[in-house]
């Protein structure tokens, strides 16, 4: 099975002025010091290595991050140090607030110099800080539900799926380095919901042809299922996004750079689809 699409950064370049042109360094360094810089540079590179733009941090963090830096750093002076930065914007202080993580847009600047020459250009919208302008073929994708609305470092589960008959695949929890569509109850959904969550996962696959016929095999999977090998499955919105997602990282793993080789898309929304599902996901 194909792991999930790589988000993390390898290498994270900085400018070489930041000492000289940038205001907001310059006051970290005056209140905060060497060790305040330190700690800072440690979480940006810590969300460069993880999601690749944000991190996943609260303040109940400040003494694991203490002793993970080491060199008589203290929780307390995390905790200040953080403070600090989201006070003058280095971190963004709306999404640690609402979402529990550390980005700002020097962070999702470095992040896009390397994710805008990927396949997979998508960002969790809610997290995203830069215009457009700025990101040309950009992808946006709504915030997966187990990231809760409060900086409480806790994470929900997918909503239950609709009681049936039929052998049903299980939604499960998210790998914190995945975003992705949230999941709906496509038995209520109207024509135009399934239609935008369709397109999103369209967007993110480059081999275009069968749209017409992968929608249709889209509307039967989120609906009342498609049958493969006489039992019928299906699978959630987010399921069928983290299926596509792994057909991709399987052709860029194995040096497929030539589309002719790819599925077309319509071939891909079909039962082979469920090829591409987590096993752990399988009932």
């Amino acid at each position: 099975m194909a792991g999930k699409a790589k988000r993390k950064l390898d290498y994270a370049g900085w400018s070489t002025d930041i000492f000289d042109n940038d205001t907001k360094i310059d006051k970290l360094l005056d209140a905060q010091g060497w060790i305040g810089f330190s700690i800072y540079f440690y979480l940006c590179q810590k969300a460069f290595g993880s999601d690749g733009y944000f991190y996943k941090w609260g303040f109940d963090d400040c003494a694991s991050t203490a002793r993970k830096m080491g060199g008589g750093i203290g929780s307390g002076t995390v905790r200040e140090t953080v403070g600090y930065c989201l006070q003058i914007g280095l971190f963004d202080k709306r999404l640690f607030d609402r979402w529990g993580v550390l980005t700002s847009k020097g962070i999702q600047r470095s992040y896009w110099a390397v994710a805008r020459l990927r396949r997979d250009k998508s960002v969790c919208e809610k997290l995203w800080l830069l215009e457009t302008t700025e990101c040309e073929g950009i992808v946006f994708v709504p915030l997966i539900c187990n990231m809760s609305a409060t900086n409480d470092n806790s994470q929900s589960t997918n909503a239950d799926m609709s009681n049936t008959n039929d052998t049903v695949v299980k939604g499960s929890v998210v790998n914190n380095n995945t975003c992705a569509p949230e999941p709906h109850d496509s038995n209520f959904a109207k024509e135009e919901q399934l239609k935008k969550d369709f397109e999103i996962i369209y967007g993110i696959y480059p081999k275009k042809k069968g749209k017409t016929v992968a929608f249709a095999n889209y509307k039967q999977w989120v609906g009342k299922g498609k049958d493969v090998g006489g039992r019928k499955y299906r699978l959630t919105n987010r399921q069928i996004y983290l299926a596509v997602k792994n057909y991709i990282k399987q052709q860029e793993d194995e040096g497929k750079d030539d589309l002719q080789y790819w599925k077309n898309f319509d071939t891909l929304m079909g039962r082979q689809l469920l090829d591409y599902v987590e096993e752990s996901d399988r009932k």
